[in-house]
């Protein structure tokens, strides 16, 4: 075995564990550590960022709390965002305002309603009452009479499953933010991180605009520029940055009531919620954009205004289809178009956990459009990765290096993750 990294020099400031991005993520990572180190009274938290807390892809993000995923492992780190968002409640004392309106998973068309068997029938808890996590399922006619704005005749099938819900992705990180602050855990805004500072395969600390800080464990959590920080401790991330966006309508209460259910329609390659008397919708698309990381601004604002279509081109191949479902889309105009970047991965699943190549560096990124969702389960099971205790969601799925060696700057790269945003079927 290796020796660790010299002792840091006396006027060195230093911290136990190191967050690097207080995005959602690194936020709910932060707030775990913090639960775990608190009750323990254990090492010191430090968490890093060039931009204030939750203003990049989280205050973007459509923050769908939908149960229903591509594997099993993902919707546990789901289930687990929602006992967070209740800890996080009984602790702080206040509402988060989750909208608990149900999410109706639509099906078009035969294919699609085994698709979505498939899908209902691969999430469920194996370890809690059949009960407790109810499916309802509706012919067109009656997903119609639940979700109004609806074609009940473009409907084959749909599932209703009533527990799930919606929030108000910067209130949630927020509230991690709060609980962690509590917790003793610090948090620095305006530190622009350059590299991970490897010492003989350890994690030795971060270089920062502002100096080094003395670490035995970062986890980077830098969301859009995961990679490139990893690639400065030696390490290929299997992920790239990718367009996400979404469009609201002008409001009209009368055809998008405020109870209206999450809606996810695989046949559109589209998803909506209600929004203050409007309707938020996205479109995949069948081209997604993706952006090279050795290349992305320290400031993501204005990205896709210089370098993409400024979605016009995902609206006018989507819009149809999804209008044939959502006939009231007819009707309505188009108030708002919101984009930022996600980190999406080729194989569909976050990048979480260990780096085996480099001792106390962990991972938590690639969000693949569901970090939001799945924050609370993120942030518990990476940290107690990082602490060496048993992880409430297994994180082997996730691990950094399940596809092999990755050149995170490869323009193949960027293309597999992109067409893995155009072709998710999920929430």
């Amino acid at each position: 075995m290796t020796a660790p990294p010299a002792a840091a020099p006396a006027n060195t400031e230093s911290a136990d564990i190191v967050v690097v991005g207080a995005g959602i993520l690194g936020l709910a990572v932060a707030w775990a550590l913090g639960q775990a180190l608190g009750r323990d009274g254990g090492r010191s938290v430090l968490v890093v960022d060039r931009h204030p807390p939750a203003t990049q892809a989280t205050a973007r993000a459509a923050a769908l709390l939908t149960r229903a995923r591509g594997d099993a492992a993902t919707a546990a780190l789901v289930r687990d965002t929602y006992a967070a968002i209740a800890a996080l409640e009984g602790e702080l004392e206040e509402d988060l305002g989750l909208r608990r309106v149900g999410t109706l998973h639509v099906a078009a068309g035969a294919a699609r309603v085994e698709a979505l068997r498939a899908l209902v029938a691969g999430n469920a808890d194996p370890g809690a009452d059949p009960g407790a996590d109810p499916v309802e399922w509706l012919d067109g006619d009656g997903a119609a009479r639940l979700a109004p704005c609806l074609s009940g005749e473009a409907v084959e099938r749909a599932a209703f499953m009533p527990l799930d819900g919606f929030i108000d992705p910067v209130r949630l990180a927020d509230a991690y933010r709060r609980s962690a602050r509590r917790s003793g855990v610090r948090i620095r805004n305006g530190l622009s991180v350059r590299a991970i500072r490897v010492e003989r395969g350890h994690v030795a600390g971060i270089d920062t605009d502002h100096g080094f800080i003395a670490a035995p464990v970062v986890v980077n959590a830098a969301g859009a520029w995961a990679a490139g920080l990893a690639w400065s401790a030696g390490v290929g991330l299997p992920q790239a940055p990718v367009r996400s966006q979404y469009w609201i309508t002008e409001p009209r209460p009368d055809l998008f009531p405020r109870d209206l259910p999450v809606l996810v329609m695989p046949d559109a390659g589209a998803y909506a919620r209600p929004e203050l008397g409007a309707l938020l919708f996205g479109l995949r698309g069948r081209r997604s954009i993706a952006f090279d990381p050795a290349r992305l601004p320290a400031d993501t604002a204005g990205l896709e205004l210089a370098d993409s279509d400024g979605g016009w081109e995902t609206l006018e191949e989507g819009w149809h289809t999804l209008a044939r479902l959502c006939p009231p889309l007819f009707q309505v105009g188009i108030a708002h178009y919101v984009s930022g970047l996600s980190t999406y991965t080729a194989d569909g699943r976050f990048v979480l956990g260990p780096v085996p190549e480099v001792e106390g560096l962990f991972m938590a990124t690639g969000c693949c459009g569901a970090g939001i969702a799945a924050s609370g389960g993120i942030g518990r099971s990476v940290a107690a990765s990082v602490l060496g205790r048993p992880e409430p969601v297994e994180l082997s799925p996730f691990a950094p290096g399940r596809l092999g060696a990755v050149d995170p700057f490869s323009p193949a790269l960027r293309d597999a993750c992109a067409a893995a945003r155009s072709g998710k079927t999920a929430g």
